[in-house]
């Protein structure tokens, strides 16, 4: 059902590395995904702000499948308040990803992506060593939602299955490979138990929607409609 919608958007996608060089220390702290042909991209907020103080952020091409040398992430625009960043790499760069104008709808099929298992070092000749996977939920659309997550607002709408550590900034795209919003967060509540057995635990991820990641674009200046009046989608 998803496989060629997985073949499109892995063009788009990669992993956000953290390199601390005093103490060797490296890893991923996310995921982001290119929104124009410039090398803009978008993720999580908090994706930016969680490595260690110190350390340098970079994009190292469509890992695993293709390493460039390490290329230093620039700032563009930010909002911490509802954990919207715009990045921009200045070169090698991936193709931008399709941006559906279709609002989403309880029951809709949805798929979570992102790089959650990322194990990784530096090695006696400081290079990074390890392994990062791309990593693919299926899953689908609960209802809409209104939260506030450790003094986060999002806005947009809840699925079936949690976002793990490492996939907060992933695209969150449809059967078609068409881009439904963006992973940020898991929501986890706790249905009180019956009298002799234990608490029950669902989580769900947290999609931003389209319409407020299109409004975070529109008021950073650098997306294409604001620069040259060009119709949204693919840029």
């Amino acid at each position: 059902m998803y496989a060629d919608a997985v073949a499109a958007i892995t063009e788009s996608l990669f992993p956000i590395y953290y390199v601390q060089p005093e103490s060797d220390l490296v890893g991923v702290c996310g995921t982001g995904f290119f929104v124009d042909d410039s090398g803009l991209f978008l993720t999580s907020e908090h994706v930016m702000a969680s490595p260690p103080p110190g350390s340098g952020i970079y994009f190292y091409g469509k890992t695993p499948d293709e390493v460039c040398p390490a290329v230093e992430i620039e700032h563009v625009a930010s909002d911490p308040s509802r954990d919207l960043y715009l990045g921009r790499v200045a070169r090698d760069y991936l193709q931008p990803v399709k941006l559906s104008d279709d609002p989403v709808r309880p029951g809709d099929s949805v798929c979570l992506s992102g790089y959650p298992l990322a194990v990784l070092d530096v090695s006696s000749h400081g290079t990074i060593a390890g392994n990062v996977r791309r990593y693919w939920q299926p899953t689908f659309v609960i209802d809409v939602t209104h939260a506030v997550v450790d003094g986060r607002t999002y806005d947009g709408y809840i699925v079936q299955h949690a976002c793990f550590p490492g996939m907060s900034g992933g695209p969150v795209f449809d059967t078609e490979g068409n881009v439904r919003g963006m992973a940020a967060a898991t929501f986890s509540r706790t249905i009180p138990p019956v009298p002799g057995e234990t608490p029950t635990v669902v989580s769900n991820a947290i999609v931003i929607d389209m319409d407020h990641l299109r409004e975070f674009l529109a008021g950073s200046g650098e997306w294409p409609s604001t620069r040259a009046g060009v119709v949204h989608g693919r840029a």
